[in-house]
């Protein structure tokens, strides 16, 4: 997530938005790790485990999962995992849609 937030400073004005959803369900913990990161974006609770949003509504099968969305909802890119350098390709994507 940290390495998501330069990308969304620089296109927020532009309609970026980023929503991330904690899987732990631990509110503590994801309150603390958004505080001590400085992390701007909307962030969820995945939910009890038979609330669950992330695996039972959205079907995701691990952690990090992103999609990308374009203004109508349609999702366009889909990253299952993440690495670092992921980003640039993320932000080629994100660029190709908000130029649309």
């Amino acid at each position: 997530m940290p390495l998501l937030k330069p990308i969304y400073e620089k296109y927020r004005d532009k309609g970026f938005e980023i929503v991330a959803v904690d899987y732990k369900h631990d509110t503590e913990g994801a309150l603390k790790f958004i505080e001590e990161k400085d992390l701007p974006f909307v962030f969820l609770e995945n939910g009890a485990e038979d609330e669950e949003v992330a695996f039972n509504i959205f079907g995701i099968q691990g952690f990090p999962t992103t999609y990308i969305i374009d203004r109508e909802g349609k999702i366009m890119f889909y990253h299952r995992g993440f690495r670092a350098g992921n980003e640039a390709q993320m932000e080629e994507e994100i660029k190709i849609l908000l130029e649309e």
